[in-house]
C-alpha cells in the first residue's frame, strides 16, 4: 500500500505521445552552455516559436507489482496547456474523477466532487512541455523549488546519446537530477530521491516529432530500478486551442473535448 501511494504521488505526472503529421523539427548541434541558464535558454531559442501549445491524447496506464507483475491496467484521457496547464481523467473523459494541474497548484477529483487543493510544480510537465514555452527563469526557479540543484550541470551518456545532467557535477545515484538529450534539447531522464530511500526514475522514450516539437510515445517510472508505471500514448492530437473550461478548476468536471 506504501509502495502503490508513493506511486501515485510519484506520478502525478505523466505524459505523452505519438505521432500525427510528423514535422522534423530542428536537431541541429548548440554551443556548449555554461550553466543550466544558459542550457534552458537554448532551448527556448530551439523551438519556442514552433513548439506547439497545446496536446491531446489517450494514455494506456500499466501499474505494476513489487514483484514486477502487471496489477492493473487503466486508461487516462489527457489535455495539455503550456504553460502551466494539464488535465487527466481517469477511466472515462466524465467520470468525475481526475487531477488538473494548474499554475502550480494540484487540484484532486472524486465521485464527482473536488477533494483536494495543494500546491505542487508538476517537475515533468516543466521540463517536457512548459519549459519552451515560457521565460526561461521561470523554468529554473520552478526546478529548484522541487529539488534539483540549478548551479551544477555536467556532461554524460544515456542510450548512446550525449546528455547534459542538471543537479549534480558527477555521476550520484543520490541527488535530485534531470537529463536533456545533448542534440535535440530534450528531456530524457530524472531521477529523484524519494521517501523510505526509494530512487525515483522517469524516462520520456521514443521521441517522435509532432507540430514543430516532439512527443515521447513512451513514459516509464521505476522506483530502485524495479518498473512501476508504464505509459503509452494514442490518438494524440495538436488542436489550435482548447476549451478554458478543461483547465479551469470549477469547470473540470463538467468540460470534455
Amino acid at each position: 500500500m506504501i509502495i502503490y501511494l508513493i506511486v501515485l504521488s510519484f506520478l502525478s505526472s505523466s505524459f505523452i505521445s505519438s505521432i500525427s503529421e510528423p514535422e522534423t523539427p530542428k536537431t541541429r548541434s548548440s554551443q556548449k552552455p555554461d550553466n543550466p541558464l544558459e542550457l534552458i535558454q537554448q532551448m527556448v531559442e530551439r523551438y519556442g516559436q514552433e513548439w506547439y501549445t497545446h496536446l491531446t491524447f489517450d494514455q494506456k496506464t500499466t501499474f505494476y507489482t513489487a514483484d514486477g507483475q502487471v496489477e492493473r491496467i487503466q486508461w487516462w484521457y489527457k489535455a495539455l496547456e503550456a504553460p502551466g496547464a494539464l488535465a487527466i481523467h481517469f477511466d472515462k473523459k466524465n467520470s468525475g474523477n481526475g487531477i488538473l494541474f494548474k499554475d502550480g497548484v494540484q487540484y484532486g477529483y472524486a465521485n464527482g466532487q473536488a477533494i483536494q487543493e495543494i500546491y505542487k510544480v508538476h517537475d515533468l510537465l516543466v521540463l517536457g512541455f512548459d519549459i519552451y514555452k515560457q521565460a526561461s527563469l521561470k523554468s529554473v526557479e520552478q526546478l529548484r523549488s522541487v529539488g534539483y540543484d540549478m548551479s551544477k550541470m555536467y556532461s554524460d551518456r544515456w542510450q548512446d546519446k550525449a546528455v547534459w545532467v542538471i543537479g549534480v557535477d558527477s555521476p550520484s545515484d543520490s541527488i535530485a537530477q534531470f537529463w536533456i538529450e545533448q542534440e535535440r534539447l530534450l528531456f530524457v531522464r530524472s531521477l529523484k530521491p524519494g521517501r523510505a530511500g526509494i530512487m525515483q526514475e522517469v524516462q520520456f522514450n521514443k521521441y517522435e516529432p509532432i507540430k514543430g516539437g516532439w512527443v515521447a510515445p513512451e513514459v516509464i517510472f521505476n522506483m530502485n530500478g524495479q518498473r512501476m508505471l508504464h505509459e503509452e500514448y494514442f490518438n494524440i492530437q495538436v488542436p489550435a486551442t482548447l476549451d478554458s473550461a478543461i483547465i479551469n478548476p470549477d469547470t473540470f468536471l463538467e468540460a470534455t473535448w
